[in-house]
């Protein structure tokens, strides 16, 4: 079959990637790189270039089985780098640092009975992070769970909220309302904080899973028109791209109007990150600064990422708050609609999966499976070609590879394993043409 695919991020590269032995692919994005969201950035400097990191960086084992898989599979090495977090609250001029690295550290901390209970909290839910995980429950709110667990009641607004906010990019007053299952997926479990990276940064990776698709330019079922206004046709359509920009792109096509509904039903917020090297957005004692620096200040809080600590470097990614200058020196920028996650996004998923293939058109992104991460990108990529390729050699690795690491996590997939996948609906006809521009 004729697969078009739109959108060349994770979910579209992977999509390419497993259906490309199988089907004659053509992979679309109006960007000139490959990669959407992960994307490196090389920093110069008399110590050597520094690879930053615009979007996705931390992974470990418990959140990311089918991405640790997958750079197994395509021979991507990583390495293990353990990881340390500093929290300044500005307006109490204090920082704590978890977990202490020095007598400093420890003196700071246990001078404050209460910031040792908030501590010993923030531990707590790590402790918790894998049962909640396995429940995937995701209408539990953050603040409820804060609740039910009995937590002191300060440790939600002292701590917990501005901590995971800023980790998170997202508007402070937002974050009680988030799925606790989502957050606490998204932080490393264990008595060993860290996390994988791969050496020479993300794209990497990206250049090895791009290094394999096939791009066919055959021009039916649908019609898909560019920036530049040249026409492609293809019998399966697989919009890879956020759900704001997948609803727009599906238009006012009557066929498709229910799965529209749906992907523009998720919610966004703006934000923008920036590789810098401005020590104001860090802790105000270099002493403190750690791979993981949380700050707040007042109403907002952000995250400012050492990614130049291996060499002694002032090189940081940080997710700028609205209203604050732009910091200097600047090295890049890029502003994102990042997903709000919420307890109805499971419901959302839901209707989601039981529309796919439904007029051979499928949507893939990080908001269509699971968590707002960059395995549920991957994950969504799966979907379509457990249906038009089940026997793909790629996806035959892949879920190779995940069943002898993680056997555990083959069923979190919306297109059960255990069965036939579903046939799907029938594409449409020349009289009934989806356009997509």
């Amino acid at each position: 079959m004729r697969i078009g695919i739109i959108g060349a991020g994770v979910s579209g590269m992977t999509a390419a990637w497993l259906l490309q032995h199988d089907h004659q692919v053509t992979l679309i994005d109006k960007a000139s790189r490959l990669g959407g969201h992960a994307e490196t950035l090389r920093v110069d400097t008399d110590r050597g270039t520094i690879h930053t990191e615009f979007g996705t960086r931390f992974f470990f084992d418990s959140a990311y089985p089918y991405f640790l898989s997958l750079l197994r599979v395509l021979g991507v090495p990583v390495r293990w780098t353990d990881a340390a977090a500093s929290f300044t609250d500005r307006a109490r001029k204090r920082t704590v640092v978890l977990p202490p690295r020095t007598p400093r550290h420890v003196a700071s901390l246990i001078g404050s009975p209460r910031l040792v209970r908030h501590a010993l909290s923030m531990r707590r839910l790590v402790e918790e992070q894998a049962a909640v995980a396995a429940r995937r429950d995701h209408s539990v709110t953050f603040r409820r769970h804060l609740a039910d667990g009995r937590y002191p009641p300060s440790f939600g607004k002292e701590f917990a909220y501005p901590f995971l906010a800023a980790c998170w990019g997202a508007p402070l007053d937002d974050l009680p309302d988030f799925p606790a299952y989502s957050l606490l997926k998204g932080m490393p479990p264990g008595k060993r904080p860290g996390f994988y990276e791969i050496p020479g940064g993300m794209s990497r990776y990206i250049e090895t899973l791009g290094s394999g698709v096939r791009r066919v330019d055959r021009h039916e079922g649908f019609r898909v028109e560019d920036a530049r206004g040249h026409v492609r046709r293809f019998d399966r359509l697989i919009v890879a791209t956020s759900a704001r920009d997948a609803s727009e792109l599906l238009g006012d096509a009557p066929a498709v109007s229910e799965m529209r509904t749906v992907v523009g039903s998720f919610r966004h917020f703006e934000t923008e990150i920036v590789v810098h090297g401005d020590r104001s957005l860090m802790p105000p004692d270099r002493r403190d600064w750690s791979h993981v620096n949380l700050v707040l200040d007042g109403e907002t809080a952000w995250m400012s990422d050492w990614q130049g600590l291996a060499h002694g470097q002032p090189v940081f990614r940080t997710w700028l708050p609205k209203g604050r200058a732009t910091p200097s020196p600047l090295y890049g920028r890029r502003s994102y609609h990042h997903l709000v996650m919420t307890p109805e996004n499971a419901i959302l998923q839901r209707r989601i999966a039981s529309l796919q293939g439904s007029l051979g058109l499928w949507v893939t992104g990080m908001y269509a499976v699971d968590v707002d991460n960059h395995e549920s990108a991957l994950l969504s990529g799966l979907v379509p070609a457990l249906v038009l390729a089940p026997q793909s050699q790629n996806l035959v690795r892949l879920l190779g590879e995940v069943a002898h690491d993680a056997p555990h996590r083959l069923d979190i997939l919306p297109v059960p394993l255990s069965r036939p996948a579903a046939a799907e609906k029938s594409p449409p006809g020349p009289e009934e043409e989806l356009a997509v521009s």
